[in-house]
C-alpha cells in the first residue's frame, strides 16, 4: 500500500470548519483508516483548526492550510496558518478540576491533540505556524 496524501484550505467563514471536517472523513474512509485513528486524526484537525481560527486572528482573505497524509503505519497532519504565533507544544497541560463546580468548559484542546499524537512538532517559518502531528493507525 502506498501512501494517499490531500490537501484542504479551510476559511474563517461559517460552514468551513464543517466542511472541512466533512472532506477529511471522506478522505480517511476512502485510505481505509479505522475507527480509533479516524476519531483521533478527526479530534486533531478540528482542534488545531478551530484553534487557528479562534485566536491566531485568521480572518480576510487567509485560511488554515491542512496537508494530510496517509501511510500504512500513519495519518499525519501538517496544519498551516498566518496567524499569531503559537506553539502548542509550550503551553502546559491544565490543572485537573478537584470539583465539579471548579472545572471549567474548554481549554483542553492542546492536551487532547497531545494525548491522540505519536508526534507533535512546531515550527514558524516564513511567517506562518507548521504543527505537524502524526497519529498511528494501529
Amino acid at each position: 500500500m502506498t501512501s494517499d496524501t490531500a490537501h484542504l484550505e479551510i476559511g474563517p467563514g461559517a460552514g468551513e470548519l464543517a466542511r472541512g471536517m466533512t472532506e477529511l472523513g471522506a478522505i480517511l474512509i476512502k485510505a481505509g483508516v479505522g475507527e480509533r485513528p479516524r476519531f483521533q486524526t478527526e479530534l486533531v484537525f478540528e482542534e488545531l483548526v478551530t484553534n487557528a481560527i479562534r485566536h491566531g486572528g485568521i480572518g480576510g482573505d487567509h485560511s488554515v492550510a491542512v496537508t494530510i497524509n496517509v501511510t500504512p503505519e500513519h495519518v499525519v497532519l501538517v496544519v498551516s496558518d498566518q496567524g499569531c504565533p503559537f506553539n502548542p507544544l509550550e503551553q502546559p497541560d491544565p490543572a485537573p478540576a478537584t470539583s465539579l463546580a471548579e472545572a471549567k468548559v474548554g481549554g483542553l484542546g492542546i492536551m487532547l491533540v497531545r494525548k491522540a499524537a505519536s508526534s507533535l512538532a512546531y515550527e514558524s517559518a516564513n511567517g506562518r505556524n507548521l504543527v505537524r502531528v502524526i497519529i498511528s493507525r494501529c
